[in-house]
């Protein structure tokens, strides 16, 4: 068919388009407009045929005409409304660059005096590697340049860089990744069996650690900052590598698996460090992550950082990298450590039940200086970057998203003692020293108006009775290890159960027989030979018979909590019924008025909870 636009061919494309032949020399190609008018008219014209009339000469009619016109408005039209939505997108794009590019709305700036901030003694400091090569036909010198706050140990991060990680087979594999959470639950369920010690002891288990720890932290980095809950939730604090604790709450609130638990699962960190038993703890938290990721919510505490969980000088065998290198070996354990620590780079720092129960490690954060006036510190908590290392702190973060990730780690309530020395914001600096905070009644009260939340939930101090509360009962305080903090052998384990408007306490009685740590000198281990005793001493399940040493290892002043033997303690069954180990205290989301006494911030006997007067409005049918 003769081209109309006065040059060239026109073929009709398979696809449905118009492609246009070459253009005659010295005639300029058809623009778009002209394009679509002549395509009007054609099919204008097509409208006006004839039926009939074969000599190929189309007439058009008066109605083809307006037929013409109409369709040429309409395409005007239809070309203005589409200017208009360029013009729509183009500022929509450019809106959403200058957001990303402001992490705290355009109101917070950095400020440009920086001399009142303090710094890290490793932010910035170099080490140089020298490396010598001996190829043919000369040997030559490497010398390359690492900032060691970006990693606690450089050579780990080289020897992570060389090595292949086993953890990459899981990728995309949903069978694997479910039968390895198998069977690290399985193996934590009955960890006395002869093939568990034999496993746990094992590079077979150091292998399976780094991998879950691969698998858990692409689910935590999806995760927000401050996560949303619904009760009913059960909240845990600081389990520490204990062995013992932990297993009285699986057996006692989803003893026949989370995911048949009728609510949430929520731990507030420091899940090692302090006991002996951190590498199973660890495994066996990241096994439940893994299988109901849903349920179970992980957040941050101030021992999962490289700073803390490394610092073998001060914890000594109580240390995360010193058990990582004693039952993996040095090399292999410094890979565990690291898989491990990547992982709890990644976990978030809050939560959030109801929509009124704020949960925390250590407390609340103070607000950035030039934050935005509209901005809630849960929002900005929620714009700290997904994966942050804290200790040591990273240079390419801004340094108050760093600050509040810190103090939400590091802070504590204050004593009473203290309020006089707060700021007018209710902050102060905190006993722990080292540049920590503490929070006021002031900073609680403009905290819990900013948030509407009601409460405080947090953990990072012991407590001998499992729970405690302070300020005017707006602070929780939860502990979910009963020793290993010199709290005394009748310490308890605790954690808060909220169901819609019931807070209930639960704790275990220390009168609760252990089942799995054993003092040397037990009859249930009559029966095993040394080599066993020897892989179970390695686990942390058998501690010293020697009363000094016992108490040294356990941190105790007395062993009794651990007079585990099977002959008879004065108790009949009635008595074993009655401390089956469940002590518990219900009552109501209900402020204390100001006649009831707040107990203390730390343990001792007026922080007791079950018969102790507390923020609970008792319910009638409760003794």
């Amino acid at each position: 068919m003769a081209n109309l636009f006065g040059g060239g061919e026109v073929s009709s494309s398979s696809a449905g388009f118009l492609s246009f032949g070459g253009v005659s020399p010295g005639r300029e190609s058809p623009n778009e407009a002209t394009v679509m008018r002549n395509m009007t008219r054609r099919s204008a014209r097509r409208e006006t045929e004839e039926p009939g009339d074969s000599g190929g000469l189309k007439q058009l009619s008066l109605g083809g005409e307006g037929r013409l016109l109409q369709l040429e408005s309409e395409n005007a039209s239809l070309a203005g409304e589409n200017e208009k939505l360029r013009e729509r997108v183009a500022r929509l794009e450019v809106l959403a660059r200058r957001r990303s590019s402001e992490a705290l709305a355009s109101g917070r700036r950095r400020s440009s005096r920086r001399s009142h901030r303090r710094r890290h003694l490793l932010r910035d400091s170099i080490l140089h590697t020298v490396e010598e090569t001996t190829p043919a036909p000369q040997p030559a010198v490497r010398v390359s340049r690492d900032k060691m706050s970006r990693t606690a140990s450089v050579g780990t991060a080289n020897v992570l860089r060389e090595l292949p990680r086993r953890a990459s087979s899981f990728a995309g594999d949903r069978q694997a990744v479910a039968q390895l959470a198998q069977r690290v639950m399985d193996v934590f369920r009955e960890p006395l069996r002869a093939e568990h010690t034999a496993y746990l002891c094992s590079q077979h288990f150091a292998d399976d650690l780094a991998a879950l720890s691969e698998v858990v932290a692409r689910k935590l980095e999806r995760e927000p900052r401050v996560a949303r809950i619904e009760s009913p939730a059960y909240v845990f604090g600081d389990v520490h590598g204990n062995l013992e604790d932990l297993h009285f709450f699986s057996d006692h609130i989803w003893k026949l698996g989370v995911a048949l638990v009728g609510g949430h699962l929520l731990f507030l960190g420091d899940y090692v460090d302090r006991g002996l038993s951190s590498l199973e703890v660890v495994a066996y938290l990241f096994a439940l992550k893994t299988r109901e990721p849903r349920k179970v919510w992980l957040l941050r505490g101030n021992h999962e950082t490289r700073d803390v969980n490394g610092w073998k000088e001060h914890y000594g065998d109580r240390s995360f990298l010193w058990q990582c290198e004693q039952r993996f070996g040095p090399e292999r354990g410094a890979l565990v450590w690291e898989a491990v620590n990547d992982a709890f780079d990644r976990l978030p720092l809050a939560a959030l039940v109801d929509d009124e129960i704020f949960c925390v490690h250590g407390g609340i954060p103070r607000r950035p200086r030039d934050a935005d006036a509209a901005a809630s510190r849960l929002d900005l908590i929620d714009c700290i970057p997904s994966t942050l290392t804290i200790n040591p702190p990273q240079c390419d973060v801004d340094p108050e998203l760093q600050r509040m990730a810190s103090e939400c780690v590091w802070s504590d309530p204050a004593l009473e003692d203290q309020e006089p020395a707060l700021d007018a914001s209710g902050f102060g600096e905190s006993m722990r020293g080292g540049g920590t905070i503490c929070f006021g009644h002031a900073a609680i009260k403009d905290f819990l108006a900013e948030t509407g939340c009601s409460f405080i939930m947090r953990a990072h101090e012991a407590h001998a009775y499992g729970v405690s509360l302070s300020k005017m009962a707006t602070v929780f305080t939860i502990f979910s290890t009963s020793k290993d903090h010199h709290q005394g052998s009748l310490a308890r384990a605790g954690c808060v159960l909220i169901d819609l408007e019931a807070i209930q306490v639960i704790n275990r009685s220390p009168h609760y027989k252990n089942r799995y740590v054993h003092r040397r000198d037990s009859i249930s281990l009559a029966g095993l030979t040394a080599h066993e005793l020897k892989q179970r001493a390695a686990l942390g399940l058998v501690v010293p018979d020697d009363e000094e040493d016992a108490g040294h290892y356990l941190g105790f002043d007395e062993d009794d909590f651990y007079d585990d033997d099977d002959d008879d303690d004065g108790l009949d069954e009635d008595d074993d019924e009655r401390f089956a180990g469940l002590s518990t205290a219900r009552g109501h989301r209900r402020p204390l008025s100001g006649d009831h006494q707040t107990p203390p911030v730390r343990g001792g006997p007026a922080a007791r909870l079950v018969d102790a007067n507390y923020s609970f409005m008792p319910d009638d049918e409760e003794s």
